[in-house]
């Protein structure tokens, strides 16, 4: 029996294959996704996972395979429940892919990131692929139309420059991030407000030229708590997926269970 409905993109299916379980656990959230195949059947985003969670995702949903990325040293309680039940597969840079990671330093690169460039081939294998992740911080990332992985930048997200602005400073305020309604602000806040978040704009739209003129044409792709707010005032083509890192995740699992 099949469901056609989508709900967030999520195409619900009672009749479930093989079934892998995807963990991206970043600095404030931990998104959960399962998927039937490449189909996405639950997905939910929180702070905290316990582990009688993840037992009852279980009992629902019968998972085989988990695969966990973390840009935390700490693991999660659940860890050890999902060793002793399932096929666990904690992404690190000796986990066999299925792209060429052409980065200089593999071991000090973000899990989520390269989960994320492998989650944008898999979504686009006959383009060159930029992945901006908008979070805490602003990650950007570029993958061939090969599979090749070349790396990327790091950058302050906006609320973490709109912090360092008043921690550094002795006058000027905390403020909350907000679309801005002008180019120049009117007043400290506005203005603060309007170098963060133009701030990141501008180094995303620039970012992508950059890129698209060393490299030709290219697929860019936003993800990331950010994503959709950017999204609607950048002014290129792009692309939004939130759950690119999942996608990315399920990939590494799929490939690790036709390969080993």
């Amino acid at each position: 029996m099949r469901c056609q409905q989508s709900t967030n993109g999520i195409h619900w299916n009672t009749s479930f294959q093989t079934l892998n379980l995807c963990i991206d656990i970043g600095n404030t959230r931990t998104k959960l996704a399962i998927f039937n195949g490449e189909e996405m059947v639950f997905f939910k985003a929180k702070q905290k996972w316990l582990v009688g969670d993840l037992k009852k995702l279980l009992k629902k949903y019968p998972f085989d395979c988990s695969v966990i990325s973390s840009v935390k040293k700490s693991k999660p309680r659940y860890y050890k429940f999902l060793d002793n039940n399932t096929r666990l597969i904690e992404l690190t840079h000796n986990t066999p892919v299925p792209i060429t990671n052409k980065y200089g330093t593999p071991k000090t690169l973000g899990r989520d990131r390269l989960a994320a460039a492998i989650g944008a081939h898999a979504a686009f294998p006959k383009k060159n692929n930029a992945i901006i992740d908008i979070g805490t911080c602003v990650k950007f990332d570029y993958i061939d139309k090969n599979g090749t992985y070349f790396g990327g930048n790091i950058s302050p997200g906006v609320e973490m420059r709109l912090k360092a602005m008043h921690h550094f400073t002795a006058a000027l305020p905390s403020i909350k991030q907000k679309q801005p309604k002008n180019l120049l602000g009117l007043s400290t806040s506005e203005a603060m407000n309007n170098g963060a978040v133009l701030g990141v704009l501008f180094e995303i739209e620039s970012f992508i030229r950059r890129l698209k003129a060393e490299k030709g044409a290219i697929n860019v792709i936003l993800t990331g708590g950010g994503a959709s707010f950017f999204g609607e005032i950048v002014k290129s083509k792009i692309f939004v997926d939130s759950l690119i890192i999942l996608k990315g995740l399920n990939k590494i699992a799929s490939y690790q269970k036709e390969n080993t």
